[in-house]
């Protein structure tokens, strides 16, 4: 007959399968894996056209305006950037890291243009976090 030398350490292992089932959830939960702060990631992006003129609209709520680099080359616009994590307001404090979704980091998007763009008269305004860019189409 076998004896268990510690009772605390048989209470340690009888949570052991409910933990690894916690664990295996949190893993396998597509947000869990979207923490990568060494990967550059790619803000969410709407495509609208009228007539006259195509409009990108980029999510890029907590970056700063003069943190944004838009350039056109080779017809391909190309939007990149950094955004800091947003942290607690009290960094004093020790935490612990329950949920992390927001992307932060270096970020970068390319949007291939079509050919009847005028990139020479691109124009781009940034507010509440939104970075709008009016591209008139050749006349």
């Amino acid at each position: 007959m076998s004896r268990i030398a510690n009772p605390s350490m048989a209470d340690k292992f009888e949570f052991v399968p409910e933990d690894m089932n916690r664990w295996m959830d949190k893993v396998l939960d597509p947000g869990y894996h979207r923490y990568r702060p060494a990967d550059i990631w790619r803000p969410a992006v709407n495509l609208y056209a009228d007539q006259t003129h195509y409009c990108i609209v980029v999510d890029l709520a907590g970056v700063r305006a003069d943190e944004i680099d838009l350039r056109v080359e080779d017809g391909v616009m190309i939007l990149s950037g950094q955004r800091e994590a947003p942290g607690m307001p009290d960094r004093s404090r020790e935490k612990c890291v329950h949920l992390m979704e927001i992307d932060h980091g270096p970020f970068c998007r390319r949007v291939r243009l079509p050919a009847d763009v005028n990139v020479d008269s691109i124009e781009a305004s940034y507010r509440s976090g939104f970075l709008r860019i009016r591209i008139p189409k050749k006349t």
